[in-house]
């Protein structure tokens, strides 16, 4: 199964700024690569992290030469914690020793220690037991502290087997033996850097478990916690989450229905589209259980319209606007110019005004009133013809 990851592609202008990000910890070429192809890309990456490596003078002041013969192979362990190798490693500083504890799965813990005595000894696996649960098995050198009596006690309580390597022969135990190395080198190339033994002790610790490993392929976070743990790097890789939840944040709510709500529900049977009903239940966010009569519908709330029930149903009475009625629908019926008695025509004017009055209004059965309009009166209008 093939992995891939997610990497930036970063501009010319941050490149600089992202390799001193990878020589933090002087790690050195291979891990550098390793630890650049989980993140960020660019051309000629690789030849950029080299010429970087080649022109450190820390590095180059501290880099060992090749191994005369090929390491003991390490046995591999599946489970967490099934085998580790201890070693004591000082006094590294003045008045202070390293107790180092190597993983089958490459996890590095260091633990400094004012004393090497077995109670000491004994005291720090506590704590380490504590945190990351008891082993199957252990490896050690032949130190007297963990050939000491009390020691295989502790160790026979809690049902953990000890194997001691070969006296006089530390590739025997050449696990620990390459973390005592790479520890040590790691504290002498930023000796002259700012920062505390502890903070420089935490950094190199957070670089080693966050970079893959030659060996793996893989950090030994993933291998040892079951997760890779998040670094300043992981900064520059766009957040999906955020940005998801940002989408997200911008939609606006659904509106809600309470339980026993009268609505109107949609109808799928008829012409009449829309049922009065009662919310039953909630079945989801935007999902509702709607009493409709003798029946249940499920109905989506796109569906559902609020429904505001009136005790007063009584059709409003339109004679109050009679009055406004009659003025707007008025015919005017156009009239000649003629020679003719005023009487006569306000007379005529008087029957129509009549006329349209008693067609006006008709009572129905329900004794409703329904207004009728007339219609427009149209004739020619009579002309003057003079005598020639």
């Amino acid at each position: 199964m093939l992995i891939t990851r997610i990497r930036v592609i970063i501009p010319e202008r941050y490149r600089a700024d992202v390799i001193n990000e990878l020589h933090v910890n002087h790690p050195g070429i291979v891990r550098m690569k390793g630890l650049a192809r989980m993140h960020v890309w660019w051309p000629n990456l690789d030849t950029d992290i080299e010429i970087t490596v080649r022109n450190c003078t820390a590095c180059q002041n501290t880099q060992s030469a090749p191994p005369a013969a090929t390491a003991n192979p390490w046995i591999w362990a599946v489970k967490t914690l099934a085998t580790c190798t201890y070693r004591l490693c000082g006094p590294f500083i003045p008045e202070r020793n390293v107790f180092i504890v190597v993983d089958a799965q490459k996890w590095i813990d260091v633990i400094r220690m004012s004393s090497t005595t077995s109670e000491k000894t004994i005291n720090a696996l506590r704590c380490l037991f504590s945190s990351h649960g008891i082993p199957i098995e252990i490896v050690s050198d032949n130190g007297p502290q963990f050939t000491s009596s009390e020691f295989e006690t502790f160790l026979k309580r809690n049902g953990v087997k000890h194997i001691l390597s070969a006296p006089y022969h530390p590739s025997s135990n050449g696990e620990t033996e390459r973390a005592v190395r790479t520890f040590k080198q790691a504290m002498k190339t930023v000796k002259n850097e700012s920062g505390t033994l502890s903070e420089k002790l935490c950094r190199f610790l957070l670089g080693y478990r966050t970079t893959p490993h030659s060996t793996t392929k893989c950090t030994p976070a993933e291998l040892f916690v079951g997760r890779r743990l998040r670094t300043r790097l992981d900064a520059l890789k766009p957040n999906i989450n955020e940005r998801m939840q940002r989408q997200r944040s911008k939609t606006k709510p659904c509106r809600d229905i309470a339980k026993g709500e009268p609505v109107l529900v949609r109808d799928y049977r008829d012409n009449n589209k829309w049922k009065q009903g009662v919310i039953v239940h909630k079945l989801g966010p935007v999902t509702y259980q709607v009493q409709v009569g003798d029946l249940v519908w499920k109905r989506h709330i796109d569906q559902i319209r609020e429904f505001v029930p009136q005790e007063n149903k009584d059709i409003p009475n339109i004679l109050e606007n009679t009055n406004s009625d009659i003025d707007a629908e008025l015919i005017i019926v156009p009239t000649c110019i003629s020679n003719r008695d005023t009487e006569n025509s306000e007379n005529n004017n008087e029957s129509e005004r009549t006329k349209i009055t008693e067609n006006k209004t008709v009572e129905n059965a329900n004794d409703t009133i329904i207004t009728r309009r007339s219609e427009r009166v149209r004739k020619a209008p009579e002309r003057l013809i003079e005598n020639i």
